[in-house]
């Protein structure tokens, strides 16, 4: 048997972390596996502060270096959009070159605020050293690259798409077959963390203005403080406010939801955009980041205008389709993501990436 490659990931995975990126780090890892001898320390710091943000990145350091002495194919990490969290890959990357300069690096950027980021000349300068070492860029779209490209940051042969995908657990043919007739009783559905970034303190203000007959959230709580703001604002009583939720039980949800909402104006592409989708469950959303690229631009469920009011008109909207315009609107759905998101085809190409690059 050939000797495989090996990869040192550092970043955050389930289930420590559940959001877009710890699960598409998950995913990647796993369609890598075949290939590769995979390493991974786990970056515990985005929840509790500061603090425990520099601790975790200690420990990490310590980890990072006693591993590297294995002299590693392929550093594999996210490239974050904060001051802090590129310090702390960019001292990451030092390390590791320093230990072992053949080792290649790789960095993915999932975020669709890049451009304000390097508004600031600290930002910018710091992101240019930090992709001076880098070797690969993976973006989520070609705007993203583009966008990183045009920024003469860095050359287009060092960037590259791979776009967003997730694994589904119910069969496709299942899903199709079990799209009903009507969702005249269904709940809408908003599967984000708790975050105030993310503003779901908007969505419940604009779910009991409308009213709806029920909105149901799932996510983690960053505070207790605003998980009682939230239930503050819900006045009419029509939120429920739940916990993290994953696998078969997520993917109910999500097939039996009227839509999912995502009131949230700082994002790059959600992985719950495409978990949606493969159930066959329209999204509403802004237009922003790089989610007009996966889905379209004229894609009914974006919102071009990023209000509230705007917000609360689309919801209006899709509760007051006709039942064919709806189902045609959750075929439309489904289509969007088997046809050009499916996840074999998409690990195929991530481990084609990261095998062409050694």
């Amino acid at each position: 048997m050939k000797n495989k490659k090996t990869l040192l990931f550092w970043g955050e995975l389930p289930p420590t972390v559940f959001h877009g990126i710890s699960i598409s780090n998950e995913r990647i890892l796993s369609a890598l596996a075949s290939e590769f001898d995979i390493y991974t320390v786990e970056d515990r710091g985005s929840f509790g502060g500061r603090l425990k943000a520099l601790l975790s990145f200690f420990i990490s350091t310590i980890k990072l270096g006693c591993l590297s002495l294995r002299k590693f194919d392929i550093y594999y990490i996210n490239m974050p959009m904060s001051y802090l969290g590129l310090w702390k890959v960019y001292i990451s990357v030092s390390c590791i070159k320093f230990l072992s300069s053949s080792t290649k690096v790789i960095t993915h950027l999932h975020r669709g605020d890049f451009l304000d980021f390097i508004e600031l000349s600290r930002n910018k300068k710091l992101l240019k050293y930090f992709l001076n070492r880098v070797d690969l860029v993976l973006t989520l779209s070609e705007t993203s690259k583009s966008e990183l490209v045009e920024s003469e940051l860095i050359k287009a042969n060092k960037a590259q798409v791979l776009h967003n995908s997730i694994l589904v657990l119910k069969d496709k043919a299942k899903i199709l077959n079990n799209i009903p007739n009507e969702f005249q009783h269904s709940n809408f559905y908003c599967l984000c963390n708790y975050i105030p970034t993310k503003r779901i303190h908007r969505l419940v203000e604009i779910a009991n203005e409308i009213p709806l007959t029920g909105i149901i959230f799932n996510g983690a709580a960053e505070t207790k403080e605003y998980m009682q703001s939230l239930a503050v604002l819900d006045i009419g009583n029509i939120c429920s406010f739940n916990g993290v939720v994953n696998g078969v039980e997520k993917e109910r949800l999500l097939n039996e939801a009227k839509a999912l909402v995502l009131p949230s104006l700082n994002e790059g592409m959600p992985l719950v955009i495409l978990e949606s989708l493969a159930q066959s469950t329209p999204v509403i959303c802004y237009d922003i980041g790089y989610i007009r690229d996966y889905v379209g631009s004229e894609y009914p469920g974006l919102v071009k205008e990023l209000t509230n009011k705007a917000l609360k008109e689309k919801i209006e909207w899709l509760q007051a389709l006709p039942p064919q315009e709806y189902l045609a609107l959750r075929k439309k759905s489904f289509d969007l993501f088997w046809n050009n998101y499916e996840v074999n085809k998409v690990n195929s190409l991530a481990l084609k990436i990261f095998q062409g690059l050694i």
